[in-house]
């Protein structure tokens, strides 16, 4: 009865239908789709010469194909993980960490002044505070109780149509509804829904964890 109690297991309750608890996974750090990881933050330093150059020597093509070259490696490093088994901790947490670094530089570069069509400012903060919220809230999750929250679909969605606006505004596209600040809109939608099912995710990840300091005291 004594060892049952001084299980730490024992402390936490018992998994609930709110299936969003991730499974564990090994923390190792060097491994492919790791470093692809990481080489795709310094795919930026080509990214931000192009789009200086701007039309000049064909600047944006040559920036598009950049980010077509840094999306492919996105969805290939997951497969990668998941075919040969490699998927860490290391590694869902630095997949959409680059994700948000890279849409994040990005965005910044897009709203400078200098720009033809510079992205909105507003637009700008909505996507750093997206961003920093669920980094911050993800670290507190995994300090309380060493779980690594992943990006789920919504997520992943709206990381999509934030970089399909992305591209809209560097190559300032207006084909019919596909123009800058349509998307914007329709960015804000995805933000919106996807924020609110953080928040319960976060929300069920807390509620859990005094469950289990509750419980604990209980048992002392």
């Amino acid at each position: 009865m004594v060892a049952e109690i001084n299980r730490p297991d024992r402390l936490l309750p018992k998994p609930s239908r709110f299936a969003f608890e991730p499974k564990p996974r090994p923390r190792k750090f060097l491994t492919v789709p790791n470093l692809m990881s990481i080489a795709r933050i310094f795919l930026l330093i080509p990214l931000f010469h192009y789009l200086k150059l701007g039309p000049k020597e064909n600047g944006n093509f040559w920036a598009i194909v950049v980010m077509a070259f840094a999306l492919v490696s996105d969805m290939i490093d997951g497969l990668i993980a998941r075919w040969f088994h490699v998927e860490t901790d290391w590694g869902r947490v630095l997949d959409p960490l680059a994700d948000k670094i890279w849409l994040g530089a990005l965005a910044v570069f897009l709203a400078l002044p200098s720009r033809e069509n510079p992205l909105p400012a507003w637009f700008l903060g909505l996507i750093l505070v997206r961003d920093v919220t669920i980094v911050l809230g993800s670290f507190y999750v995994f300090r309380k109780r060493g779980i690594v929250v992943t990006s789920n679909y919504l997520g992943k969605a709206t990381m999509f149509v934030i970089a399909m606006t992305l591209i809209c505004f560097t190559l300032n596209l207006k084909v019919n509804w596909f123009e800058p600040m349509t998307m914007v809109w329709i960015s804000c939608l995805f933000i919106g829904i996807s924020g609110a099912q953080y928040g319960l995710r976060f929300i069920h990840y807390s509620s859990r964890m005094h469950a289990a300091s509750k419980d604990a005291g209980i048992r002392a």
